[in-house]
């Protein structure tokens, strides 16, 4: 059983295997999202989705208001699998010193993470400090990715945009008692004087350099804290999100990272490259996948 909690509807879709070991779409649902006011429980529209779901395919589903996993053969689901874009899922503000390098960079990393990035900030976009600051106040970012400088580069430009951020003194969406992660991917000897300026406005998490020189870059440490981060952070401060990770049997993934996967997944098991596109109630989604990676 299997459900994207989407901007606006939820849809939930339940696939048996046969005794020959061979697998079908069985039937899907469908109901209203229900992470914001009036109903601030997420869990409410999927148990809606799956009663859909269940009176279509006429397999028990659903008991006292909670998903059956396990056990019988005859009801429930063996495995539930949850992704989400609901509330127009992870929102990210990428910060950089060059916009073609590392802000490109730290885009990509957040990118394919599954990330939707609102706004982009580098040292040379053009714009005002003033204009940055107005403008990070406004977005209210679920986490920030703060890059700039290869390793044994510029340090002075990452504190003057770490200043920038510190003024903004950024929100986040869910959760107003709790700090918007940021996520340094920039050169590591800039860290200590970054972490100076920030000190404890943010909860700040220090990853590898995404740009280390100007040949190379290293996205798999930022997108693996991205991802931690969307659970720990974004999904635990969303309504009704702490009750639906007590449900699913792997931890919830952003929908545009799990449709990177899905496709990654045909292209490796037929050898071919695949050009996919998601084309969602909020947000259209690409993905490339090659023979050799995404």
């Amino acid at each position: 059983l299997a459900a994207d909690c989407g901007s606006p509807p939820t849809k939930v879709i339940l696939i048996p295997r046969t005794p020959e070991g061979n697998s079908h779409l069985a039937g899907r649902g469908e109901a209203p999202t229900t992470v914001e006011a009036p109903f601030d429980d997420v869990t409410i529209g999927v148990i809606n989705a799956v009663t859909e779901l269940q009176e279509i395919t006429g397999r028990k589903l659903v008991e006292n208001g909670k998903i059956i996993l396990g056990g019988d053969p005859n009801e429930g689901a063996d495995l539930y699998l949850s992704t989400s874009s609901a509330g127009g899922g992870l929102q990210m503000a990428v910060i950089g010193v060059v916009a073609s390098l590392s802000a490109e960079s730290a885009q990509r990393a957040a990118l394919g993470a599954g990330a939707i990035i609102i706004d982009s900030f580098t040292y040379d976009d053009g714009r005002t400090e003033q204009d940055r600051v107005e403008r990070i106040r406004h977005i209210r970012p679920d986490m920030v990715l703060f890059s700039g400088g290869t390793e044994g580069g510029t340090t002075k430009h990452l504190v003057e945009m770490a200043e920038t951020l510190l003024m903004a003194d950024p929100k986040p969406r869910f959760g107003e008692l709790f700090k918007v992660p940021v996520i340094f991917a920039g050169n590591s000897e800039a860290l200590p004087l970054v972490t100076d300026v920030l000190g404890k406005k943010v909860d700040l998490i220090k990853v590898n350099n995404v740009r280390p020189t100007m040949e190379e870059e290293d996205l798999n440490d930022a997108g693996q804290a991205i991802h931690r981060l969307f659970l720990e952070h974004v999904m635990a401060q969303a309504p009704g999100y702490e009750k639906l990770m007590s449900w699913v049997s792997v931890p919830i993934m952003p929908t545009p990272s799990a449709f990177g996967q899905c496709i990654a997944a045909v292209g490796e098991k037929e050898k071919i490259n695949v050009l996919a596109a998601d084309i969602g109630g909020a947000t259209t989604e690409i993905a490339v996948i090659s023979l050799g990676g995404i």
